[in-house]
């Protein structure tokens, strides 16, 4: 039985890998059955043939051979406990085996990963391939000490001839005590997952990243902004100091600077970023620190700081030192660019678990943050730096105590004091409270006289120490703030004339003309083309301009008189008391030419509707003719005469299918205009002439509304305008 322990020894030193732990049992397999083989042909005289030679296979039916001519002793199937130690023997050995493969892998992995792999720019699956080549090699050494180990334990084979162990049931119960073996010690060599951070390798792989790019980041602002120096300052909180992170190579490895020290701590304090172009000529101008930069023979002439934002507070500063061209000063572009660059450094500075998705959920939690405690561009600290100024000019015009710019939160439904001039505290009002939320909710002009107690206005817990500025309100007047959709984006809010119990008719127009100016700067730098659009439709509407169109089917010259017994607005869920208070409607008129009985439609007529109006604004001649909006009117009168062009995809088709839909809307300055009645006449009867006289004609209301129309009656009559 000598050889055959040797050859099992042997085997088990070789089954290291879990890779070949199959083929090697194979294989000591085939070594046992040559090995018997030679063996049994030896002890034969050499006069027996070869099929007398061969051993019989082993089975059951082996168990009654002679022993005389076999020279063996008869075998039988080993016994349930003989197979459960073969089972604990084959087990134990590679318990310690799949603990020492997954423990050394996992341990050498992980090292490998966190430097080798960082500083050659391997993969982790590379990483994993070298621990893998470690932990076996390591196997191959502890083998026979695993097999001597378990051996001086007790774990050992009993004793069992060679048919016996080769035995289907033998070999089943050796590979099952393999198989559990592996698995447990597989599962025990995790344990060095408990304390290991798995993020660390991938911490190092991003930090050696995020510094490459840093440098060529500081290299390109240099080379695109054209600058002498570059820097970039990270905040230390703990110290209450900035700490250089990266820099251009003319600038000291390591600085610290002071948060009450130049202009870099004054944008880490402020969070505004600054343009100087002179530094000489600024109050913040210190010999020390800017004619010999940080001891570095730079004298600063320029200078450009941005602040690095993360999470709505300053955590950095970019600064760029001295443009080099032959201007010398750092431009509105520049500061664009590095206030572009500035947004991808703070992402990069942010936390390294942070995912795209988290990236996004912070950009929409930064655009509906209230007020402006962070620029994420140049351009919008440039314009709030100019309404300082116009506030201040419209206070001294008016001669006002106070004015406010407050602008409309549409989240939260509430106004916001963006910028304030006079002893006013920044503060906040909801939409519908107050004059300035009543103005804005209903989109008028209000000019109030707060003591005047018909107004009902007067509120002495609102208007005494207003705000809590120590200043009582006697008048009040605001001007809403509107885009060229005219819906409400803020307003002007300016608190007791000086002169006078109320501001006059002179100031409202004054405060009308600043407030449409600053409600372009507010919509966009394509505001203005936007409004040019939108006063040519008001011009292509009149009949002189449409009758000298060429148009096959010319046009349709809508008479709109007036409206009688108009429902109220139909408040739902109101969210304050004015909106309670407020129900009649702002109503206008549209006329549009469409195919098919509009009155015969199903349901889903405002959806295509506000579909073709949207689409209708992007265009030079409009396809819903509109006439002009009448305030809070019931009963209103409009005496206008709004010329409908004729749709060219409709030139092809039958009068007898085409209609002019006339719909009655209710505008509303905050959120979408409300759809309340419509009407349709048929564009054949226009055409013949038999509607040029004015009447009254029912409203009909639309599918899926409830207005009550019994005894509402719009006055309308139409020309038809057909070329001759």
């Amino acid at each position: 039985m000598l050889p055959a322990r040797l050859t099992r020894s042997a085997g088990l030193a070789r089954d290291l890998s879990t890779k070949s732990r199959h083929a090697f049992g194979r294989r000591h397999r085939m070594h046992r059955s040559v090995s018997r083989f030679t063996r049994t042909a030896r002890a034969r005289p050499p006069h027996i043939g070869l099929a007398a030679r061969l051993p019989l296979p082993p089975s059951r039916s082996c168990a009654k051979v002679d022993a005389s001519k076999e020279g063996t002793s008869v075998s039988s199937e080993p016994t349930r406990e003989q197979l459960h130690r073969c089972l604990q023997a084959a087990a134990v050995p590679f318990i310690g085996f799949g603990f020492l493969d997954n423990f050394l892998m996992i341990v050498f992995g992980d090292l490998i990963d966190s430097t080798l792999c960082v500083a050659l720019n391997f993969s982790t699956m590379a990483a994993a391939a070298i621990g893998n080549t470690i932990s076996d090699g390591a196997g191959i050494w502890s083998g026979q000490w695993l097999e001597s180990k378990c051996k001086a334990l007790g774990f050992e084979e009993p004793k069992l001839t060679e048919a016996q162990q080769e035995l289907p049931i033998t070999i089943r119960w050796k590979n099952i005590g393999q198989f559990i073996g592996i698995t447990i010690g597989c599962i025990l060599g995790c344990c060095p997952l408990l304390v290991m951070d798995p993020n660390a390798a991938v911490q190092h792989r991003r930090d050696k990243e995020r510094e490459e790019a840093f440098e060529i980041v500081i290299s390109k602002v240099q080379e695109i902004l054209q600058a002498e120096a570059v820097g970039l300052l990270l905040l230390n909180k703990e110290r209450d100091e900035l700490v250089s992170s990266h820099q251009s190579l003319n600038l000291p490895p390591s600085f610290h600077w002071k948060l009450n020290q130049g202009v870099i701590g004054h944008v880490a304090h402020s969070g505004n970023f600054i343009n100087i172009a002179d530094i000489k000529d600024e109050a913040m101008y210190d010999p020390e620190l800017h004619d010999n930069f940080l001891n570095t023979g730079i004298t600063v002439q320029s200078i450009l700081c941005m602040p690095v934002f993360r999470g709505g507070e300053v955590h950095g500063v970019i600064s760029v030192i001295n443009k080099k061209d032959h201007s010398g000063t750092f431009t509105q572009k520049d500061e664009d660019v590095l206030s572009a660059i500035c947004s991808h450094i703070s992402v990069a500075v942010g936390d390294d678990k942070q995912t795209f998705k988290e990236v996004i959920e912070q950009c929409e939690k930064s655009m509906r943050t209230t007020g402006s405690p962070e620029f994420t561009s140049a351009a919008s600290q440039r314009m709030a730096t100019l309404f300082v100024p116009a506030l201040e000019g419209i206070r001294t015009v008016l001669g006002a105590e106070a004015t406010a710019l407050m602008l409309l939160d549409p989240e939260r439904q509430e106004l916001f004091s963006e910028v304030i001039d006079g002893p006013l505290p920044h503060h906040s009002t909801p939409v519908g409270v107050g004059v300035v939320g009543e103005a804005v909710q209903v989109g008028h002009v209000m000019n109030v006289d707060v003591r005047d107690q018909e107004s009902g206005w007067y509120r002495s817990e609102r208007h005494q120490n207003y705000q809590g500025s120590g200043m009582n309100v006697r008048s009040e007047l605001v001007v809403p703030l509107f885009d060229t959709s005219r819906k409400c984006q803020g307003a002007i809010k300016c608190i007791n004339k000086h002169e006078g119990s109320a501001f006059s008719q002179e100031d409202v127009d004054y405060v009308t003309q600043v407030a449409h100016h600053i409600g372009m700067m507010l919509e966009g730098p394509d505001a203005g083309l936007r409004r040019v659009l939108a006063l040519t439709r008001q011009k292509m509407q009149s009949k002189a301009v449409i009758q000298a169109a060429d148009l096959d089917r010319g046009a349709v010259m809508c008479n709109l008189v007036k409206a009688e017994r108009l429902p109220n607005r139909a408040v739902q869920k109101p969210a304050t008391k004015a909106q309670k208070q407020k129900k009649i409607i702002d109503p206008y008129v549209t006329f549009s030419i469409a195919r098919g009985n509009p009155l015969q439609q199903k349901p889903g007529v405002e959806e295509r509707v506000m579909r073709g109006r949207n689409k209708d604004r992007k265009t030079a001649v409009r396809r819903f003719a509109k006439s002009l909006t009448v305030l809070e009117d019931s009963n209103p009168v409009w005496n206008e005469s709004i010329a409908l062009a004729f749709p060219k995809k409709f030139e092809d088709m039958p009068l007898e299918e085409l209609w002019v839909h006339v719909l009655l809307w209710d505008y509303d300055s905050l959120t979408s205009d409300d759809l309340v009645a419509h009407a349709a006449f048929p564009l054949s009867e226009i055409r013949a002439g038999r509607m040029k006289e004015v009447a009254a004609h029912r409203l009909h209301p639309l599918p899926g509304f409830e207005h009550d129309l019994s005894s509402s009656r719009l006055w309308v009559s139409f020309d038809p305008c057909v070329p001759e």
